[in-house]
């Protein structure tokens, strides 16, 4: 796999990640691929930091400690921002874990993601599958790709103007309200799927396999660390973002309160889809 986008900056940050990549894929085989069966996820895993979310985070940090660019980063797994060089206006947003309870499980739905902020934007976003080895990036103005160790692919989401044929996933809420709302969803979609990770559920429709994934169980789960990356992907593949009430729903900028405002979340394969979705 390559960098693809030509801009000098994130093409040094796409050289390192391309590098976290392969230690990911190392860590996958010999590692999480590989869990003894005696482990339980809902034993061992309560929602808290696990030695897997560290372990991704080191291979992260470690191919990223060579750059020459001067970033901030902002990771999940930390109480307190890395400085990398010294000033400078680049951030980055990284969850080294999203799908942790997936990983423990063996179930093949957990991805690594860092999102690039610059000059009050995030300008390129990048979701590592790390059991399918794909990688989903995007650039602000770019567009969006998959790749694989064979193809390269540009991404642009479906589109679809009713219900009835729309690939739905959704984080099952608590609320009766919320459950009335997804069941009648479910009940109406063409496909329903739940992979209990948002960014890779978030790529899949910029990538055309997913219409819509839809989290309105309240307060809502889903933090900017989650789906910044992702978030990029999807609009330059075409989709937008809301929140439950049908309102647009943008990632803070990597900051603390990025690793934990949590909120609801509609990610849809066009803004038009919303009417659909979202009713009193």
């Amino acid at each position: 796999m390559r960098p693809l986008f030509g801009r000098e900056q994130v093409a040094e940050l796409e050289e390192c990640l391309y590098e976290a990549r392969k230690e990911l894929r190392r860590y996958w085989a010999g590692t999480l691929a590989c869990l003894p069966d005696s482990i339980g996820g809902d034993e061992i895993w309560d929602g808290s930091q696990t030695q897997y979310d560290l372990d991704c985070q080191k291979i992260i940090y470690d191919c990223l400690s060579n750059i020459s660019l001067q970033i901030t980063i902002f990771s999940e797994e930390e109480a307190s921002a890395l400085t990398l060089g010294v000033g400078g206006d680049f951030y980055l947003l990284v969850d080294p874990l999203d799908g942790t309870h997936n990983a423990i499980l063996g179930f093949p739905a957990y991805t690594s993601s860092v999102a690039l902020y610059h000059e009050g934007a995030y300008v390129f976003g990048w979701v590592y599958d790390i059991s399918r080895d794909l990688v989903y990036t995007a650039a602000l103005g770019e567009g969006a790709y998959l790749q694989s160790p064979i193809i390269v692919k540009r991404l642009r989401t479906r589109k679809v103007d009713r219900i009835e044929d729309m690939r739905i996933a959704f984080h099952r809420p608590k609320m009766d309200r919320e459950r009335v709302r997804i069941e009648k969803l479910i009940w109406t979609a063409s496909k329903v799927r739940v992979y209990s990770c948002s960014s890779l559920e978030m790529c899949l429709i910029a990538a055309g396999v997913l219409d819509a994934f839809i989290d309105i169980d309240t307060p809502g789960h889903e933090r900017s660390c989650d789906i910044a990356a992702a978030e990029l992907i999807l609009r330059e593949a075409g989709g937008s973002l809301f929140d439950g009430s049908g309102n647009p729903r943008f990632s803070l900028p990597p900051s603390a309160a990025s690793l934990s405002d949590r909120g609801t979340l509609i990610a849809l394969s066009s803004e038009e889809l919303i009417r659909l979705v979202v009713w009193d």
